[in-house]
């Protein structure tokens, strides 16, 4: 343990966040740039959940605790809407209301992972999750993941190869977080077969499980046989309906660990304002038509930065992004010179390296946070922004040239 100045080993190992660094540069310059970098959406959310509709439904005097797990209405309604999308035999004693998705994570990691231990990251990956299980003191391995899902390999013998006896769990995102790829069915049913056949624990964040495209289906890896009892499925509302200030999400899962994951969120938070509770149930009860209008705007953009974006990548099957890799682009520059340079054109975009080591040359193009006409100039400044970069690299001189 350090003494004063010293920091632990956990808070120690989290990096610098690469939206920080990018956001820093935004007051040197004219305009804001459009923000196609951070994962959110220029949509309010469903009318039920806007502030107006739900400040009538606070009890009055209301300034109290509530309950640690969460109001039971709430946790029974996301029960409810978990067993009409396919994920049956769920009460609310199989729901925690957490502070967002990513305190949703937070806890399960916190449950489930001690120092020394490892657990296989499904990449490319939410950023977030390696500083999470690097604070618990555990060994974050990242696996190769979802380009081996798009090309149809044999998931559990991808995954056994970075199994060791310190590995305790599994990481997964369907859809997934940056690359748009959604599992089949069969491939989840891979998933849950080598986690049973490896007896590890399953965090399943599926917060985009609303916006699955067409030609796509998704499953809960939880749904299938044997993974109820060993599987923390993650939601939230900021992805679903656009409600990210108020900071709810949802462990879903067995009360034989979930009670212990509710000790570790209430030593932490203790619990979630009323408001945001009321706010997140107004958009379940009465949501749906709104996630159905979304879903179609949302997958309207997916094929407009298909057809448009000049660049290489796969299309979106779900989420809000593409994952693009501009290794041929860049020939050898360095990815953040190149976004930094874009910023200084008007757009703002991710770097590949924060989903992953794998991935230095990608980047991350968010098409849900801007409306429709706005995210057309974003596509036409980068279309721009990446010929030159192939002008550049076809001059006399250059590596690309000369090969």
């Amino acid at each position: 343990m350090p003494a004063y100045p010293g920091l632990s080993a956990g808070a120690s190992s989290l990096r610098p966040s690469v939206f920080t660094t990018l956001a820093s540069q935004f007051k040197t310059l004219p305009q804001p740039p459009i923000p196609l970098h951070l994962g959110d959406t220029y949509r309010l959310p469903p009318e039920a959940a806007r502030i107006d509709r739900v400040l009538p439904r606070m009890p009055k005097d209301q300034y109290g605790y509530v309950n640690p797990n969460g109001l039971d209405e709430l946790r029974a309604a996301v029960a409810q809407r978990c067993a009409g999308e396919g994920f049956t035999g769920l009460d609310a004693n199989h729901v925690h209301v957490t502070a967002g998705g990513s305190n949703a994570l937070y806890v399960t990691v916190a449950t489930w992972v001690q120092p020394g231990d490892e657990v296989l990251v499904c990449a490319p990956y939410w950023p977030m999750i390696k500083g999470m299980i690097q604070t618990m003191g555990g060994v974050p391995i990242e696996v190769p993941f979802y380009p081996a899902v798009r090309r149809g390999d044999d998931l559990g013998e991808l995954l056994s190869r970075y199994v060791t006896p310190r590995t305790v769990a599994l990481y997964v995102t369907n859809p997934n977080n940056p690359c748009g790829t959604v599992l089949t069915p069969g491939q989840v049913q891979e998933v849950a077969n080598f986690v049973q056949a490896k007896n590890l624990w399953a965090i399943a964040d599926e917060a985009y499980h609303h916006y699955v495209y067409e030609g796509s289906k998704h499953v809960f890896l939880a749904s299938l046989p044997g993974m109820s009892e060993r599987t923390a499925t993650i939601f939230t509302v900021s992805k679903s309906y656009a409600l990210a200030g108020t900071r709810v999400g949802f462990i879903v899962g067995s009360p034989t660990w979930l009670d212990t994951s509710r000790r570790m969120f209430t030593h932490a938070v203790y619990n979630v304002p009323m408001f945001s509770q009321l706010t997140a149930l107004a958009a379940i009860e009465q949501g749906e038509p709104w996630i159905a209008e979304t879903r179609a705007i949302y997958a309207k953009a997916a094929d407009t930065v298909l057809r448009t974006f000049d660049a290489e990548f796969g299309p979106a099957q779900g989420g809000g992004y593409v994952f693009a890799d501009l290794g041929k682009d860049l020939a050898g520059k360095p990815a953040m010179e190149y976004l930094l340079e874009l910023l200084r054109e008007g757009v703002c975009i991710s770097p590949g390296d924060a989903f992953g080591a794998e991935f230095t040359n990608h980047v991350r193009v968010c098409f849900t946070s801007v409306p429709h006409d706005t995210l057309e100039i974003a596509i036409g400044k980068m279309n721009r922004s990446l010929h030159r970069l192939r002008q550049a690299a076809r001059q006399p001189g250059s590596a690309n040239a000369a090969a």
